[in-house]
């Protein structure tokens, strides 16, 4: 295609594109004047463009339009690009070509994203391709696609990814109708990343249903960092991020219906972009229309600056009530001003499993129905659940409590689940390393899905720390006891787990941490000044509400070391696994650990959890070996004895038991 030809296509595409779909074939007709070959073209990227998205990336329609029109990807099928053989193409989109590939080395399927080879020379574009694999390579969490490699081979340059088997929400939506559970699920599972993208100081900036898949087990995945950038870090953070990306003022880049009004305004972005965006999926997928709608791109973009969305009673026929959690929740995240909008994903997430907790309990406020006076049976029913569902709760705390008192009468403390009473120092070595390893799993499963199977060095290293305790139980002469230790932690569970609950982290992680902190004693300070139950620095303690002469006061620390450990696990994740990241974050900082996961990311058998970390630890830093690779370890040992204390000599039941 000569450069004037392209010309032609691409004056009667961009007119093309500003009137309604439904006046497109009559406005090609006229302008094409029987030139077929020309309304053939222009149709062609009409057809692309729309399956993109309205995709406005600038200006990438233009750069791609030799792409879309070569229609060169079958010539790809069987290519060989460094290890990895194409299989099909999977899709396009502003930075190239994606397919799917076979690793060679490792033996699996990959999503190959190739950039056209004529964009060798485009010095913006190639550095737009690179920013991607950095930004996207930077993130280690369950919720964003994990990049592979980065690479350049036969003159291609190429991004390789997991590649993930399920649908895009955009499928979802348009095939089936997603239940409010299922909404909520996805939703945040989104903020859930998006919060760790934005502690690592990057916004996505193109949050829409296209960029978001569900696997078939539920699992969520925001794909394509493609037009990301670096926002300004905060004052503390490493020097890592300190160069800023810019967009040219007046450059609008994001996807029209879905962009927040300071993109449409080619304004500088931040964060709250992205809940602006996420804000307009969730009203699509519980309405199933988009909130700003319009005619042209212009008209779409006019509503987004200047107009309401209509409220989801108006749109959903009375199943989300004017006042109910939902609406507020939209509301909020589509504020046009980005101060009144939320100002952390961290925020968004409290409040959708605040009204995921509710919808459990049978008290959210949703009418499943299309009339007030159905609406009203709705709400009939609903507080005749809720009588079953009390009826049923008076009758488990009633057998609770005639378990208790039987437990105090005989004065034998509850088996744990699967163990038997048989004293830990009384086992063979075979025996003390099967029952760590299967109370290792115990635990993991308390503290999330997906728990990781250890291998035998990882078993060893949480059964050096179980002998150690029971060694040290042994010579008490000069120190506290197990008994001592655990026995101060009885008055202590019943607040950790109330404040725990309340913000959704797993109570097991509250209830041993301290064990392995302070002993359980209120008031100990180490030689750091750190400080209280949870052995928190001052400062940290009063980023998070206690001032210093409070540190001592167990009532004020708990919900403050929860608040942190809940912070923690919106940065890199909820699973077992991303958990054990968030426990050795807690003796090291979320920084560190991101840093040495990205440092680890290309080693033989790289799982994103500590157990990756610790058995890579001699290629890390000698703070790590010295201060943190034995933290998780040690903190499993003290929840292994804690969780069977018949088989310690303890005379008390689980501590979990106690909450």
């Amino acid at each position: 295609m000569t450069p004037e030809r392209w010309q032609q296509v691409e004056e009667v595409l961009q007119r093309a594109l500003d009137r309604p779909p439904t006046d497109r074939a009559s406005f090609l007709d006229a302008a094409c004047a029987g030139d077929l070959d020309l309304r053939a073209d222009a149709t062609s990227l009409i057809s692309a463009y729309e399956d993109a998205g309205d995709f406005i990336e600038q200006p990438a329609l233009t750069h791609d339009a030799h792409l879309l029109l070569g229609n060169d990807s079958e010539h790809q099928l069987g290519r060989e690009i460094g290890a990895y053989t194409i299989i099909e193409r999977l899709g396009a989109g502003g930075m190239g070509e994606v397919y799917l590939a076979q690793d060679a080395r490792l033996g699996r399927l990959v999503a190959l994203k190739i950039l056209p080879s004529y964009f060798a020379s485009d010095d913006a574009r190639l550095r737009r391709f690179q920013r991607e694999a950095q930004a996207a390579s930077a993130l280690n969490h369950p919720n964003i696609l994990t990049i592979h490699e980065v690479g350049e081979a036969d003159d291609a340059r190429f991004i390789a990814t997991e590649f993930i088997e399920g649908q895009t929400l955009r499928e979802l939506i348009g095939t089936q109708k997603l239940s409010l559970a299922e909404i909520l699920d996805v939703t945040e599972q989104v903020a859930s990343a998006l919060s760790a993208a934005h502690a690592a100081g990057i916004v996505h900036r193109d949050i829409k249903p296209e960029n978001i898949m569900r696997r078939p087990d539920g699992l969520v995945k925001i794909l394509d960092f493609g037009i990301a950038k670096l926002v300004e870090p905060p004052a503390h953070s490493s020097a890592s991020l300190t160069t800023r990306t810019h967009t040219e003022i007046g450059v609008v880049m994001g996807t029209v219906g879905y962009m927040s009004p300071e993109q449409a305004r080619g304004l500088e972005v931040d964060e709250r972009t992205d809940i602006w965006s996420l804000g307009v999926v969730l009203y699509e997928m519980l309405t199933g229309v988009q909130p700003f709608r319009g005619a042209t791109r212009i008209d779409t973009m006019v509503a987004i600056l200047e107009r309401e969305p209509a409220r989801l009673s108006e749109v959903a026929n009375f199943l989300y009530p004017e006042s109910g959690p939902m609406q507020h929740i939209v509301d909020k995240a589509l504020q046009k001003v980005e101060s009144l909008r939320y100002q952390t994903s961290t925020e968004l997430l409290d409040d959708l499993k605040s009204v995921r907790i509710d919808l459990e309990a049978g008290s959210v406020a949703i009418n499943n129905s299309d009339s007030p006076s159905q609406a009203r049976r709705s709400t009939l029913s609903s507080y005749l659940a809720i009588l079953v569902v009390a009826g049923v709760l008076l009758a488990v705390i009633a057998g609770a409590l005639l378990y208790r008192r039987s437990l105090a009468r005989s004065g034998s403390p509850r088996l744990a689940e699967g163990t038997s009473a048989k004293l830990y120092t009384q086992m063979s070595e075979a025996e003390r390393l099967r029952f760590v390893a299967d109370q290792e799993q115990r635990i993991s499963l308390m503290m999330g899905d997906r728990p990781v199977k250890l291998n035998d060095e990882a078993v060893r290293a949480i059964k050096a720390f179980v002998d150690h305790y029971v060694a040290f139980d042994n010579h008490t002469d000069r120190h506290d006891s197990l008994g001592e230790v655990y026995g101060r932690a009885k008055p202590y569970v019943p607040l950790i787990a109330e404040s725990f609950a309340a913000r959704r982290v797993p109570v097991i992680i509250g209830i041993y941490l301290p064990v392995i902190e302070s002993a359980y004693r209120d008031c100990y300070e180490n030689q750091v000044g750190a400080k209280g139950l949870f052995q928190f620095l001052p400062e940290t303690a009063k980023n998070y509400g206690v001032e210093r002469d409070e540190m001592c006061d167990a009532k004020k620390m708990t919900p403050a070391a929860a608040h942190y450990i809940a912070d923690r696990m919106a940065e890199l994740g909820e699973d077992a696994e991303s958990v054990t990241l968030v426990l050795v974050s807690y003796n090291r900082g979320p920084e560190s650990v991101r840093d040495e996961l990205r440092q680890l990311r290309g080693t033989e058998n790289y799982e994103r959890n500590f157990w990756t970390l610790y058995a890579h630890r001699n290629e890390l830093d000698e703070s790590f070996r010295r201060e943190s690779a034995y933290y998780v370890p040690n903190f499993f040992a003290a929840a292994i004895i804690g969780e069977n204390p018949q088989n310690f000599g303890l005379q008390q039941p689980p501590l979990s038991s106690l909450k």
